[in-house]
C-alpha cells in the first residue's frame, strides 16, 4: 500500500491483517471525486485504520486531518505511518470511539469539510453514524466507504448525493437536506 498522489507520492504506507485497508485504486477514485475541493479542506479520517485516506488527503494538500482509531494495536501502525506527514502541526489522533472522538474534535473544530467513514464491512449502524455527525457537523460532507453489499441510500436528513461502486466497494457521499 503506497501513498498515490502529492507530496507523499509513492511513499509507503504499513498494514495489518487485522483491518481491511482503503485499496489504491478506491482512494484514487475517492481523490479524483475531490481533486477540486480537498486543497485547504479539513478532514476527519473515521475508523482510520493505517490512515491511507487521512495521509493521502495531506499529500494532496489538505489543511488538517483528524484520525479516529480506538484499537491500540492498529493505532501503533496508523502512528507508524504518519511519521511520512512531517508537518505534525497538520494531524491529530484521537484514540476514541467515532462518536465520542467526533464530539471530541468539534469542540477544537467547529466545521469540518469531509468526514470519511471505512468502518468494518460487518457494521450496520450506517443511518445512526451519519446522523449523529450531521448534528455535529452540519455543513460536512459525508463519505462511506462500505460494501456494494450494504443499503446506504436512505438515510432521514440527509441526502445521498453520489455513489460510486468500485469492484465489491462502494463510496457514498451524504450531505444534509437544508445545508
Amino acid at each position: 500500500m503506497r501513498v498515490i498522489a502529492g507530496k507523499y507520492r509513492n511513499r509507503n504506507l504499513k498494514a495489518s491483517d487485522r483491518f481491511r485497508p482503503t485499496t489504491d485504486r478506491v482512494r484514487e477514485t475517492l481523490f479524483n471525486i475531490l481533486q477540486n475541493q480537498i486543497d485547504g479542506a479539513v478532514l476527519v479520517d473515521a475508523f482510520a485504520g493505517s490512515g491511507a485516506v487521512g495521509i493521502e488527503a495531506l499529500s494532496r494538500g489538505a489543511s488538517s486531518v483528524y484520525f479516529l482509531e480506538s484499537n491500540r494495536k492498529i493505532l501503533r501502525i496508523l502512528e507508524s505511518n504518519l511519521t511520512i506527514c512531517g508537518e505534525e502541526g497538520q494531524w491529530r489522533i484521537y484514540s476514541l470511539p467515532v462518536l465520542k472522538g467526533l464530539e471530541v474534535i468539534q469542540q477544537a473544530q467547529k466545521s469540518v469539510d469531509f468526514i470519511f467513514f471505512d468502518p468494518p464491512y460487518e457494521f450496520e449502524d450506517y443511518a445512526e453514524l451519519l446522523q449523529k455527525a450531521s448534528v455535529l457537523f452540519p455543513a460536512a460532507t459525508y463519505i462511506v466507504e462500505a460494501s456494494s453489499r450494504s443499503r446506504l441510500d436512505l438515510v432521514p436528513g440527509l441526502e445521498l448525493i453520489r455513489a460510486r461502486n468500485i469492484g465489491e466497494t462502494t463510496l457514498s457521499f451524504f450531505r444534509g437536506e437544508t445545508v
